[in-house]
């Protein structure tokens, strides 16, 4: 009766059941997966923007934050590649490498003291969703049941799907009948195992701790959230939000452990990190089950058995023995770099983009910078140079980007998969390249006969900047040449006028072509807000009388 639509149903299986139905050979899986070259990319989160997609993880490099692709999370909708970035490879049959696990032997463990409970005992698992937050809740239920105690078990998981927030509340009885609900009450929180600190210390679950009460063992390891999408530079707050949780319940019932770390070192997959956040909890006392029951659960459940019985065993060697178990474990690689070491990296990378002339070139105004620094006797401004003057003269035209991919991208691929097939990139050619109906370039698939074409593209770096480089008379490749030149002539500016006062302001200006990331469209933007934010630093650095924009604001 009438007329036209009045509804729209939309029908799509969600990522998550994908993931599981993908698992049971019930639902179609690409052959391909997506991989970013982090030597080309620019670290501008353009993709993230695309996509918004979780799955795409900073990348700290001595170069940078760039980015990665967390196989284990990639949906397979390769939204990412619509990032304009020609960093992005699409492998076919490729499979991740699965990180060997470490040759140990368990020690001896102390037995925990559990207490005895005579009323409700609640228990509340924090996390993230995918991760086996559930799974934990349900050992804990199954555990009290097999030893013929009361258990009641609500999942607060809301729309949560994989990587959103989730929380589950245990209450552990001595009979079944002695739990009336199952919902955790403000401040009732007995013990808290924490596998994100990021929803352990949101104000939901705070509000169920208590000091004096609430016990807890929290996964250290920092899960990247949705904020990073959209903020390109964004770091969790972690000493923060540790803080408030120690607040809450004070610093003595808080235990940190990198279950992340300690399940990917020791048992090769990190999936194993919250039934090791488990282990580690009954170790501390947390958790009032008999080991038998809770391993019995595990058996019971089916799922990964034999990793996570050793999962349990390590939650227990990290917080029984936390200095025996650290032997097996290889620290976190090293990004921070001497400034003597950041400059020969950065003069290295230089010879092979053009040659060692314009490695001398950023020499000479990198050590202008040291002796300006010394004289003023304050620290930073060399180093601002050292890494904004290498920004502008590093631009990744095509020769640059061919060169990249040429000569690391096989290495990347063999690092990070088996089985590797045809490779595949995606780029915008900016002489034959498709545009959308905004005038914007948009790119294209090419096969592997293109890793030749990069291969021919690299040797002709020699043409770059002269009349016969081709690619050289665009808007965009005439701005990088003229940028390096004109941010001499600032950072000369900056010296002559450097002091105690405005060094830090100066170091500021110096790093602002850090912001200058991406490609095409994506850089030209993000040129015009440095030039913009540059305008009012330099003003203030030439008057410090002249407000900024954020004090007049």
């Amino acid at each position: 009766e009438i007329e036209g639509v009045t509804a729209l149903i939309y029908v799509q299986t969600c990522a998550a059941e994908k993931r599981r139905r993908r698992k049971r050979g019930k639902f179609p899986n690409p052959s391909e997966r997506v991989f970013i070259n982090p030597n080309v990319c620019e670290g501008c989160g353009d993709c993230g923007m695309a996509s918004n997609c979780v799955a795409i993880l900073p990348k700290e490099t001595p170069l940078g934050r760039k980015r990665m692709i967390d196989q284990s999370a990639c949906n397979k909708d390769f939204s990412c590649l619509k990032g304009f970035c020609p960093s992005f490879v699409t492998v076919e049959g490729a499979e991740p490498k699965k990180k060997a696990a470490a040759s140990f032997d368990l020690p001896d463990l102390p037995e925990p003291h559990l207490c005895l409970i005579d009323r409700p005992y609640n228990v509340l698992v924090t996390g993230v969703g995918g991760t086996g937050v559930v799974t934990v809740g349900a050992l804990i239920s199954m555990g009290a049941h097999l030893e013929g105690k009361g258990a009641a078990e609500m999942q607060m998981a809301g729309l949560a799907q994989k990587g959103g927030a989730v929380a589950i509340h245990c209450r552990i009885a001595p009979k079944p009948e002695d739990i009336s609900a199952v919902r955790i009450s403000v401040g009732e929180a007995d013990s808290v195992i924490g596998g994100d600190l990021v929803v352990t210390s949101g104000q939901k679950a705070l509000s169920l701790m208590t000091r004096g009460r609430t016990g807890m063992v929290c996964n250290s390891h920092e899960i990247t959230t949705g904020a990073f999408t959209r903020d390109t530079d964004f770091t969790l707050p972690a000493d923060a939000m540790k803080l408030a949780v120690e607040r809450k319940i004070g610093p003595d019932a808080l235990h940190m452990v990198d279950a992340y770390a300690l399940a990917e070192q020791m048992l090769g997959d990190s999936i194993y990190s919250n039934v090791l956040l488990l282990g580690a909890s009954w170790q501390a006392g947390l958790v009032p089950l008999t080991r038998e029951a809770l391993r019995r659960a595990i058996e019971l459940n089916g799922a990964g058995v034999e990793g996570n019985l050793m999962a349990f065993e390590i939650g227990r060697w990290a917080m029984a023995d936390p200095g025996g178990l650290a032997k097996y474990l290889t620290p976190p690689a090293e990004v921070i770099e001497t400034l003597p070491a950041k400059i020969a990296r950065r003069e290295e990378h230089l010879k092979g983009h053009t040659g060692r002339g314009l490695a001398k070139r950023y020499r000479r105004l990198v050590d202008d910078a040291i002796q300006a620094e010394r004289r003023v006797g304050q620290e930073g401004f060399a180093e601002a140079v050292a890494e904004g003057y290498f920004k502008l003269l590093a631009y990744k035209d095509e020769y640059e980007v061919a060169r990249l991919h040429v000569q690391t991208l096989e290495a990347e691929l063999d690092d990070a998969f088996d089985n590797i097939g045809s490779i595949s990139f995606h780029m915008a050619p900016p002489i034959f390249g498709r545009k959308d109906s905004d005038g914007k370039p948009v790119k294209t698939k090419f096969g592997p006969w293109m890793f030749r074409a990069l291969k021919v593209l690299a040797s002709l770096k020699g043409l770059r900047g002269t009349p016969l480089d081709i690619f050289g008379y665009t808007a965009e490749r005439r701005s990088e040449r003229a940028a390096p030149k004109a941010y001499s002539k600032v950072v000369n500016e900056l010296i002559e006028g450097l002091d105690a006062r405005n060094i830090a302001l100066a170091a500021e200006i110096a790093r602002l072509p850090l912001k200058i990331r991406g490609f095409g469209h994506v850089k030209e933007a993000n040129a015009e807000a440095a030039a913009e934010e540059q305008a009012v630093l330099l003003a203030k650095f030439r008057d410090p009388s002249t407000p900024t924009a954020q004090a007049a604001e």
